[in-house]
């Protein structure tokens, strides 16, 4: 957050602050609609809005509006960065409504934004875009066909938030024809495409047939992500299906969610048959057109790149305007997650970057309980995954998330968010030091929903021991090793008074994440490998034979305490098994 301060204070410095509001008119009278936009700065400007029109409105603070209705003219005062929409009353009249959107005092303070609303330019986004090896045209011909829908896009983003498209590049990527699950090709795209020269890359994949109804025909991981990936595909699906999937993800891009109105570009199932008819046009519904104005306002006057990077203003603003598309889209994750992301952009850089690698998981996990669950039937396509598979799903799909973080931030963060996910959140929440970490990352209310997702992950069949290995993992990151350790051992001594007894091959799993955190975080595991390479047997050593259900007394006769000869044999057993794992083995001489 400091260096979000000095940057503020710099442009207030060398531009001087606004308050910069966006409001957000839609027309559903079934007629034009003349009316007066009168800003309390500025000039007043006279506005037709065309029927069915959505149309956002800049300025720097507050504004009146002024329209004709049979009986006379009316004139409202309207508040900063909400969404009005113009109706007909039973009589016959037209009124202006506002949308509610969770508006508290704060909306109507506005956010503080330097320069102009007026003489901002509009702002330009470059992005790269790509094909896959599965695209059957010559460059010249699928170069010539992507630009103009990138050239339409950005027609249409520019209306609803003064934000466009460059192409800066073009290039091809080898996908992988292994892969059958979007998730896991987003990540692959992110490992194999830098967006560079462009801020944004934009990826067209030839590699399924695509189908219709609701599947993944395109996506990103969130506002401003660097990746965008595209379905390219069948010849069933028309030119203005394909550029409605690719608006639909650069609103997304932009801060768009999920909208329940039929109409819009923003409808969770594209592929319905609506673009291809002679009068559908791609349009934004008023809440998302709010959303995306006003992050463009954020990028035509700040440069941002990061949600992080917002101003707190609009961070608020934002967070209001999602909780309330979720709850008319109960059931729908788009919402949610960008509530959770607008949260975390108003954290520590770790906490942000763990909450993003959490809400993957969480995604992930809702993916995988939406699968039919396994009955032998070969035909039935990808079965729920359960057990071992589960927990490499999870640390796969984190690990792609991670990533795209800052390099400073990616391995504490991926370790916190696993850690939470497959550990014991709840635990984590009590261990003095850490606990304020773990609540940041994920409040309890958050933690219920993902345990009615997650399922039972395990590490060799276990769930015991997927727990010891990811708190480890935790506390390491937060800690350090040593304490991580100390912590695994003093938990079992503890056990040995009271409960299951200790257990050597809990002790074999708190040691082996200690030791996979720790390759983390010296980037002896690369982070970047393990969405293709994490496996269970490859960072989990056997717990064949090791002593379980220890009590105290078998304890002291048979072991003695930490400092035993017998006891540390155990640990060096284990630590054998540990170090004889492929990421561990000490190289040949």
């Amino acid at each position: 957050m400091f260096h979000w301060l000095i940057s503020a204070a710099l442009a207030a410095t060398s531009y001087g602050v606004a308050i910069g509001d966006v409001i957000v008119l839609a027309n559903r009278t079934g007629v034009q609609l003349p009316l007066r936009f009168l800003p309390a700065a500025g000039q007043a400007q006279q506005v037709t809005l065309p029927v069915g029109e959505v149309m956002p409105l800049f300025l720097d603070g507050k504004a009146q509006v002024e329209f004709s209705s049979p009986g006379g003219s009316k004139r409202y005062a309207v508040d900063a960065n909400c969404a009005y929409f113009f109706g007909r009353r039973g009589d016959g009249r037209i009124d202006m409504q506002k949308i509610g959107l969770g508006e508290d005092g704060s909306t109507s303070r506005g956010r503080s934004l330097p320069g102009s609303a007026s003489r901002a330019p509009s702002a330009t986004i470059a992005v790269k875009i790509l094909v896959d090896e599965e695209e059957p045209a010559r460059q010249q011909h699928w170069e010539r066909r992507l630009r103009r829908r990138v050239e339409a896009a950005s027609a249409i983003l520019e209306q609803y938030c003064r934000v466009g498209l460059r192409v800066v590049a073009v290039d091809r990527w080898n996908s992988d024809n292994a892969t059958n699950d979007f998730n896991a090709s987003l990540a692959e795209f992110e490992r194999e495409v830098k967006p560079s020269p462009g801020r944004v890359a934009i990826g067209f994949t030839s590699q399924w047939t695509m189908v219709r109804g609701r599947t993944h025909m395109a996506g990103t991981r969130g506002p401003l992500h660097t990746h965008i990936l595209v379905r390219e595909g069948s010849p069933q699906i028309s030119e203005p299906e394909k550029l409605e999937f690719l608006v639909h993800e650069l609103g997304h891009h932009l801060g768009a969610a999920h909208s329940p109105e039929r109409g819009s570009v923003m409808r969770p199932v594209l592929g319905d048959n609506l673009a291809g008819r002679s009068d559908f046009r791609i349009q934004f519904d008023p809440v998302n057109t709010l959303a995306i104005a006003m992050i463009g306002e954020e990028i035509r006057r700040r440069n941002i790149k990061r949600l992080y990077d917002m101003t707190p203003g609009s961070k608020r603003r934002l967070s209001q305007i999602y909780t309330e598309l979720a709850r008319s889209l109960p059931g729908d994750m788009a919402a949610p997650h960008y509530v959770e992301l607008m949260k975390s952009a108003a954290g520590t850089p770790l906490a942000d970057g763990a909450k993003r690698v959490l809400q993957e998981i969480m995604r992930s996990a809702a993916a995988n309980r939406a699968l039919p669950v396994a009955n032998g039937n070969r035909n039935e396509g990808q079965p729920r995954r359960v057990g071992d598979a589960l927990t490499e799903y999870y640390v796969r799909q984190a690990a792609g998330a991670a990533r795209t973080l800052p390099d400073d931030v990616a391995g504490p963060a991926f370790l916190v968010a696993v850690g939470l996910a497959l550990g014991d959140s709840q635990l984590l929440a009590g261990v003095p030091g850490v606990g304020n970490l773990a609540q940041a990352v994920e409040p309890p209310s958050e933690r219920a929903i993902r345990l009615t997702l997650l399922g039972d992950p395990t590490l060799l069949g276990r769930r015991d021991l997927a727990q010891h290995f990811f708190v480890s993992a935790y506390l390491t990151a937060a800690l350090g090793a040593q304490a991580a350790d100390a912590a695994g051992l003093a938990k079992e001594m503890l056990d040995a008074q009271a409960g299951s007894g200790l257990s050597f091959a809990d002790i074999a799993a708190d040691r082996a994440g200690v030791r996979f955190a720790n390759g983390i975080l010296n980037k002896r595991v690369p982070l970047r490998l393990l969405p293709q390479l994490f496996s269970v047997a490859t960072f989990m050593p056997a717990v064949d034979g090791l002593p379980e259900e220890i009590t105290a007394a078998q304890l002291k006769s048979q072991f003695g305490d930490q400092d035993d000869r017998r006891f540390r044999q155990q640990l060096e057993e284990i630590d054998r098994r540990i170090l004889g794992l492929p990421p561990y083995r000490a190289p040949t001489p």
